[in-house]
């Protein structure tokens, strides 16, 4: 299940890179998720020690992906918003099995500074509360100037 989940983080990881949408097998990520659930709700392994929250947060991340795969054979069938919507709960889900939430993935959706185009743009949860910040000393540090 382990090698599952790294194949599953190794082949988002390499759209969010890449920018190109490759299809996955949503019968595979779905049997993916159904293992484990089953492990969460037996408790067992590395969700032994989970807290109670954090357990009923991923079974809702994974009802939620579900309803949103449901129906489909392949991500093809997807639009561009369900696919990112779709990654990121993977992404979330792929942390919180394995305790790292900061190397967590994080799509969006961008449009590009004049023009209608919209990228796809990808950064770990890390860079983007480092960029929160960094957005924070700065606005902090403008107010301090204009108001001396």
């Amino acid at each position: 299940m382990r090698l599952f989940v790294v194949l599953i983080v190794s082949l988002f990881s390499t759209l969010a890179v890449a920018g190109d949408t490759k299809p996955f097998q949503v019968d595979e990520v779905l049997a993916q998720q159904q293992q484990i659930r089953t492990d969460v709700v037996a408790g067992k392994g590395r969700y032994a020690n989970m807290p109670n929250q954090k357990r009923s947060e991923l079974m809702a991340k994974q009802d939620e992906l579900m309803i949103l795969l449901e129906g489909k054979q392949s991500s093809t069938e997807l639009s561009q918003d369900q696919y990112v919507e779709a990654f990121n709960k993977l992404e979330w889900i792929e942390a919180t099995v394995n305790n790292v939430d900061s190397e967590r993935m994080i799509c969006t959706r961008e449009k590009t500074l004049g023009s209608n185009r919209t990228t796809r743009v990808c950064r770990t949860a890390a860079q983007l509360e480092e960029q929160r910040e960094y957005a924070r000393q700065q606005l902090e540090t403008g107010n301090t100037q204009l108001t001396r």
